[in-house]
């Protein structure tokens, strides 16, 4: 089945390629310790024109000779001929595209996956609760949140980290926070630095949010542990199963559902995913196995 047919973009390198198409790197900014946003451009300018993506999706950035890595798009879907990708440097694909700086070039294929239900936020409250670089791929929705808030009732932001020299997107969030389209709450495990905000986990942030169950939609990304918590939280909120959306993590290799690192039951988190509705892995959600 083609991405067209699954309402998504058509990835560049073709459904089914395993060939990467050049990018070059325009900038590098350092978001904290271990993490940097990488600012890219395709080398051809016809796919430059012609590229378009979902948020939530993502693509395999690949570096000749070392490998390739699934990585989020993290930058505004509005205008794709430039992408963001957030990058946690703690693998050996990742840690050789640190060492890489403006001008230099790497390989994309994509975009691939399914990514947020924008059709399903339309009319409704919109709660979005993020975990560290899980912040990452929910980034191009509020983008798509904020260029179509009339879409939307009431649209909250949860974020939480370690530590305040842990957040991503510093500027955006003080932005965000100043800005009425939405209303934004961070919390850190550990107040340093004179941290004058919330301590403690993400989730506790809920209970300084009202919540209308019935009209509410809840998008979650994060470490698997928050993920599952965050999504129990909400459904004892008595949110409907199908209004919650997660994204998930998993070793994913060919982002096209062939080669099967990144099986999650039936399902496979690069083709079928990565965000899922509660409804459709419930039954799986909570093995350690899966």
């Amino acid at each position: 089945m083609s991405a067209k047919m699954l309402g998504r973009p058509e990835p560049v390198c073709g459904m089914d390629s395993w060939v990467p198409v050049p990018a070059r790197i325009l900038a590098v900014r350092e978001e904290n310790f271990n993490t940097k946003t990488f600012t890219l451009e395709f080398c051809d300018e016809g796919i430059r024109d012609t590229y378009g993506f979902a948020p939530g999706q993502f693509n395999m950035v690949y570096v000749p000779g070392v490998g390739e890595a699934a990585i989020s798009i993290s930058s505004n879907p509005h205008q794709p001929r430039r992408l963001d990708h957030t990058i946690r440097l703690v693998g050996t694909v990742t840690r050789a595209i640190a060492r890489m700086g403006a001008g230099d070039v790497i390989g994309l294929r994509g975009p691939f996956g399914r990514g947020w239900p924008l059709e399903q936020l339309k009319g409704k409250d919109v709660v979005i609760l993020a975990g560290g670089i899980g912040l990452a791929p929910l980034r191009p929705v509020i983008y798509w949140l904020l260029q179509h808030r009339e879409h939307c009732r009431r649209v909250v932001l949860l974020y939480g980290c370690r530590t305040p020299e842990d957040r991503l997107y510093v500027e955006e969030l003080e932005r965000w926070s100043g800005d009425h389209a939405l209303d934004v709450l961070v919390t850190v495990d550990n107040a340093t630095g004179g941290w004058t905000g919330p301590v403690g986990v993400v989730t506790n942030l809920l209970r300084r949010v009202k919540v209308n169950a019935r009209q509410t939609v809840v998008i979650v990304c994060g470490p698997r542990i928050l993920n599952r918590v965050a999504a129990w939280n909400f459904l004892q909120l008595h949110v409907p199963p199908s209004q919650v959306y997660v994204s998930l993590e998993r070793n994913m290799n060919c982002g096209f559902g062939r080669c099967g690192h990144c099986q999650y039951g039936s399902k496979f988190v690069c083709r079928d995913g990565p965000v899922f509705c509660f409804d459709e892995i419930a039954d799986i959600f909570a093995k350690e196995e899966i």
